[in-house]
């Protein structure tokens, strides 16, 4: 129970940030007329980190938030408080002088309006897709002066995207049901970039259906719709999938009698970022293992 509680806290303080709002188009980089490249940028949103990160872009961040935690070296940078928009301080963050500070949308969108009026740059994320990151890097890689950067880290993940696709064209196309929680039960329907990676790992989201990024679903729906690999965030990095085999009738579901159950990497499956590449080759080497040609 505690595990699936604080999985699904824990889910949504990254997830926030893929719900768009309105015109996606106004809400990559808002109050934008400089063209000055950003040296001083506070980052509110772990994917954002690590891709300017990824971009050799690090020199540039002046502060983070607690979940900003990847790669290790965001622990030397300091660290404006947790990710929730409502437990910032905006004095903390003008504290740092940033000319940008990257939001996620929903989450702090309340900090816009008040960031802008001091006239700081805002950069608000709502990676939605493969597509979408692969914007933001584009963005982020104009505002860091790192262009060439940008283009040799999408280079990186199509060909990762490409290994991936490989190895799914030679399998079937197994069903899959990602956890996010279960209590209530939390999974990722249609509109969620975790569906797209599935579908280019070669496997099936047995709520691809589903009109909504992440939705709450039943656990008879689970049962009837039998699929032959689980996924799930490990929060606790324990590995455990005991409690799986433990609720009532599931042992009948194809992923428990195979033992196809898989815990992943909270951070990287969970964030629409720089990493989505590799999310989607470990996904599609998960997914097909010891799977029949």
């Amino acid at each position: 129970m505690k595990r699936c509680i604080f999985g699904l806290l824990f889910s949504f303080c990254f997830l926030c940030s893929v719900f768009t709002l309105g015109n996606r188009e106004n809400q990559i980089t808002l109050n934008s007329g400089n063209n000055q490249v950003k040296q001083r940028i506070v980052s509110l949103v772990p994917s954002v980190t690590e891709t300017l990160f990824a971009l050799n872009a690090e020199k540039n961040i002046v502060a983070r938030t607690d979940y900003c935690n990847w790669p290790e070296e965001t622990s030397s940078i300091p660290s404006v408080g947790g990710f929730d928009g409502k437990s910032l301080s905006l004095e903390k963050i003008i504290s740092f002088q940033p000319d940008l500070v990257c939001v996620a949308t929903v989450m702090h969108d309340h900090l816009v309006g008040p960031l802008q009026q001091y006239g700081i740059e805002v950069f608000v994320s709502s990676a939605d897709s493969i597509s979408s990151v692969k914007e933001e890097i584009i963005q982020l890689a104009k505002l860091t002066n790192k262009e060439q950067e940008g283009k040799d880290l999408i280079k990186k993940i199509d060909l990762q995207i490409q290994e991936a696709s490989k190895i799914a064209t030679k399998k079937t196309v197994p069903t899959v049901y990602w956890e996010i929680s279960s209590a209530p039960y939390y999974t990722c329907g249609q509109d969620s970039f975790i569906t797209e990676a599935i579908e280019k790992a070669g496997g099936k989201n047995i709520f691809d259906s589903i009109p909504f990024a992440y939705s709450q679903v039943s656990e008879e729906s689970i049962i009837a719709y039998e699929p032959e690999i689980i996924l799930f965030p490990d929060y606790t990095n324990t590995g455990d999938t005991s409690f799986f085999f433990q609720r009532t009738n599931w042992q009948q579901i194809p992923a428990l009698k195979e033992n196809k159950i898989f815990p992943v990497d909270a951070n990287l499956f969970s964030r629409p970022g720089p990493r989505i590449g590799q999310m989607i080759l470990e996904l599609a080497q998960l997914i097909h293992q010891n799977s029949a040609e």
